[in-house]
């Protein structure tokens, strides 16, 4: 008689991370967890990253990395860090490199500048489609529905128009493409040629005809500072 057996995958919760020094850097703080609280990622990137402004970091830390459009999601996988690193890395300049694409830095004299987080990311979102309705003329960025797609990110935006008398409203969806060793963020145009810029507000503002972002939860949390919403921040 044959016995039926059950049958588990023992690597689906492997640490596997490309970059070798952010695997270390894992190992070293995390050792084998594959899922850890934002508050356990965050104090040791703080240490890791000690010359850049602490409110980005910490911020990083407990909403972007984890590419979440909870403001409530408390913790941060091995496979979300991953991405991130491929996203913006090598390693010792992806905090760099991702202030300049998820922050406003406002320039202040005699001291040190201050950081504000972009309104339109809002993460990984299960349904986008309702923002989009409830927000008429405006844009969102998301992570594609494809986790695995590093270096993608999805710019949803609606237009409203009048047909037969009827008000009616049109969603689009398209696709930016951050290419890393150039530096640059590529999209479609118009007349479907491909374009790129280093600025991705530039390529946003071609891209949604202008329009203005839908304020993500996330960047309400942060600037309300919500003890419910947001982690609290040492920013000192």
């Amino acid at each position: 008689m044959a016995h039926a057996y059950t049958t588990f995958d023992l690597d689906a919760n492997k640490v596997e991370i490309e970059d070798k020094d952010a695997l270390e850097f894992w190992k070293k703080n995390f050792q084998e967890s594959s899922t850890i609280t934002t508050a356990q990622f965050t104090e040791p990137m703080l240490k890791r990253f000690p010359n850049e402004n602490k409110k980005v970091t910490s911020i990083l830390c407990k909403h972007v990395i984890c590419c979440s459009g909870d403001a409530n999601k408390k913790d941060v996988t091995a496979q979300e860090f991953d991405k991130f690193v491929k996203r913006f890395g090598p390693f010792d300049k992806c905090v760099a490199n991702a202030k300049k694409v998820f922050f406003h830095e406002i320039e202040r004299q005699g001291g040190e500048n201050e950081y504000t987080l972009v309104e339109w990311y809002h993460g990984f979102l299960e349904d986008s489609k309702q923002k989009i309705l409830e927000n008429p003329d405006k844009f969102l960025v998301r992570e594609p529905k494809e986790k695995d797609r590093y270096n993608l990110l999805t710019v949803e935006y609606s237009k409203t128009f009048t047909k037969d008398g009827k008000k009616l409203l049109a969603r689009n969806k398209k696709h930016l493409t951050i290419n890393r060793k150039k530096g640059l963020f590529v999209w479609t145009k118009k007349d479907g040629k491909k374009q790129g810029h280093p600025n991705i507000e530039v390529a946003l503002k071609d891209m949604t005809s202008g329009r203005p972002a839908i304020k993500s939860d996330m960047w309400t949390a942060v600037e309300n500072q919500s003890l419910y919403q947001a982690a609290s921040y040492d920013y000192e």
